[in-house]
């Protein structure tokens, strides 16, 4: 009887050792490493005299822009001066733009029907939290963000980035100026990596940011 009851206190706590186990690796699973977003932008008849269009798209670690956010800013540059054409990437801390990077080519639209691809991520590297702008394709441009070096990068505590949301992405994103130049822009594709580089969710849900309605 009392070999009866060490046996079964062995496989209870061998059982409650490998659910411990298992909410670890949970945990692990569940914490974002990195998160991509694929966008897609339609002009229809941009004015390179008035620099339209001009649009801006937004990315940010947390549920919100209060404090640190990224933005990417298309034919335009609205800071610290602003400057027509070309593309440029900001770091904020809430309303205050913390740093920026201006590609060289400030190239203006001015090509009907052009459509420009990119891909933009927010992850977490080396204690880090990085933006970048990259495999981008374009009429005005070129392709851009092939080497790397549209990007931004901050300290950042957290560890991941698991506030994010498209949602904000959405909210904060769109033309800045002339928009009735923009037939559409939307985010194609939402991805999702762990800490272990794992893609865990790939969402192909088309989401309107803009769409011209005549």
């Amino acid at each position: 009887m009392l070999y009866n009851r060490r046996l079964v206190s062995r496989f209870l706590l061998s059982a409650l050792c490998a659910a411990l186990l298992l909410l670890g690796a949970g945990q692990a699973q569940a914490q974002i490493l990195r998160v991509e977003e694929d966008w897609e932008l339609h002009l229809g008849e941009p004015d390179s005299n008035s620099v339209g269009p001009q649009v801006l798209t937004t990315m940010s670690p947390n549920p919100d822009i209060n404090g640190t956010f990224f933005t990417a800013e298309f034919n335009h540059r609205s800071a610290p001066t602003w400057t027509p054409g070309g593309i440029s990437i900001h770091r904020w801390a809430g309303e205050f733009r913390m740093g920026s990077y201006d590609r060289a080519d400030r190239a203006v639209m001015n090509t009907s029907s052009e459509v420009v691809t990119w891909t933009q991520a927010l992850y977490f590297d080396n204690s880090r939290l990085n933006f970048k702008v990259y495999n981008g394709h374009s009429t005005t441009w070129g392709d851009f963000g092939q080497t790397g070096t549209v990007k931004l990068d901050c300290s950042w505590g957290v560890g991941h980035v698991n506030s994010y949301t498209p949602a904000i992405s959405m909210a904060h994103s769109g033309p800045a100026y002339a928009g009735n130049r923009v037939t559409l822009l939307k985010i194609t594709a939402v991805r999702k990596y762990t800490l272990l580089g794992v893609l865990i969710d790939n969402d192909t849900t088309e989401r309107i940011v803009h769409q011209l309605v005549e």
